[in-house]
């Protein structure tokens, strides 16, 4: 079953943009599409550490520790490590 993300509204860069989740395996796919680029784009993660996270019991980092800053980046903006370089080219 997919559902659309919850938002975090305490955040200080709440959740605004289209994610999607589904459970398989202890794991989480979180999957949409990249702010920057418009590919869609995709994670897996554990089951523990994101209900930690959307319930506010730890920081995006403490949850997803196995996970990589770039994947963390796009649970937390939307952005793929695609366009993250494409961001990074830009400035």
């Amino acid at each position: 079953m997919i559902q659309e993300m919850p938002k975090r509204s305490y955040l200080l860069a709440p959740l605004r943009f289209k994610r999607y989740f589904e459970s398989k395996n202890k794991r989480i796919r979180i999957f949409g599409p990249c702010e920057v680029t418009g590919k869609n784009f995709e994670i897996f993660v554990p089951v523990e550490g994101f209900f930690i996270y959307m319930q506010g019991f730890k920081s995006l980092v403490d949850a997803f520790s196995s996970s990589t800053a770039e994947e963390r980046e796009f649970i937390l903006n939307g952005v793929s490590p695609e366009g993250h370089k494409i961001q990074e080219q830009s400035i």
